[in-house]
């Protein structure tokens, strides 16, 4: 463990988010059914509290995910956040998000994530994050939309396509599942704002982009009555305005590492712009799904529908000259 003079996970910029996560872990799980995730923890935290700063090295087959740690210490760190944010209790899950959401936020996670193929500790830290959104808790879910949209505004990761996907549907899901009607608006604005983030990037071929935060004025649904409540739209916007809240450029001094940008493929188009498109195919399939026999009027399968229909119009309403004239 770190020495008494020392900062609890070590003095990297990494350790000092990762540190004090780890130990509210360990102090709320439970020791007997959570035996495994415990020593995960205390693992991960002597490596914390015995590496040193390693600078980034773009040329390795096997990088860090974790800025300024070596590669052991960050996967033994993703490990223990990984086996809370699986164990389903959100007593243990919370301080996991909320680590994530720090480490997004501090642009201490690098790389690209998400393929489908892709079995890597960033990649699962991300499959364990959407699984919280599941967890029929409102409070777990808030704090899954809150690390997804911390994910999408990240430049120094790049959330690859069947991650992008996933987190689509995970917003989807809350939506039109969460016993909250906060939730669920929260969901919304969530959504619209991951694609406003990402068909930016599209626009301009690059990470480094700044958007507007998406208004609830623009996203209304007159028809979903329920959603339409003052309250509700009070603490859905407020939740969107934190989410967006803080300079998109870290205080000066802090290490930052930019996603790489791919190579453009044989088509001439880049994985970025890929990947968008990916995105936008899903968002027209998820809003021309049809209703079973047996089920014809499934109002759940409608919301979804209306849903999609808005958020095509609002990429199409703010399309720029990329989308306007590629014939993909």
């Amino acid at each position: 463990m770190a020495s008494p003079t020392a900062p609890l996970g070590g003095s990297t910029p990494s350790g000092r988010v990762l540190g004090p996560a780890l130990d509210r872990i360990i102090k709320n799980a439970a020791w007997r059914k959570h035996s495994a995730l415990v020593a995960a923890a205390k693992s991960a935290l002597d490596l914390l509290s015995s590496s040193s700063y390693h600078s980034p090295d773009p040329t390795s087959p096997n990088p860090s995910p974790l800025l300024g740690l070596p590669v052991a210490a960050a996967a033994a760190s993703l490990h223990a956040l990984i086996l809370a944010l699986e164990s389903a209790s959100p007593k243990v899950a919370d301080p996991a998000l909320d680590c994530v959401a720090k480490l997004l936020y501090h642009r201490l996670l690098l790389g690209d994530l998400g393929e489908a193929a892709d079995d890597s500790p960033a990649s699962k830290l991300l499959a364990a994050v959407l699984s919280c959104g599941a967890l029929n808790d409102d409070a777990m879910e808030l704090a899954t939309l809150r690390v997804l949209l911390a994910a999408a505004r990240c430049p120094s990761i790049a959330i690859r396509g069947d991650g992008l996907g996933q987190m689509l549907k995970t917003c989807y899901n809350i939506y039109l599942s969460s016993s909250s009607g906060a939730n669920q608006m929260c969901a919304k604005l969530a959504l619209a704002q991951v694609l406003v983030i990402v068909f930016a990037r599209v626009e301009v071929d690059s990470m480094d982009v700044r958007v507007p935060t998406v208004s609830i004025a623009d996203m209304m649904d007159v028809s979903d009555h329920r959603l339409n409540d003052s309250g509700i739209v009070q603490v859905a916007q407020g939740f969107i305005n934190d989410a967006m809240e803080g300079s998109d450029v870290p205080e000066p001094g802090t290490p930052v590492a930019m996603a790489e940008v791919d190579e453009k493929d044989d088509e001439g188009m880049s994985k970025i712009r890929e990947d968008g498109l990916a995105l936008f195919k899903n968002l027209c399939k998820l809003s021309m799904k049809f209703s079973t026999p047996d089920n014809p009027e499934d109002q759940v399968l409608l919301r979804g529908k209306v849903l999609s229909l808005e958020l095509l119009k609002m990429v199409v309403d703010n399309a720029g000259p990329f989308w306007r004239i590629n014939e993909k």
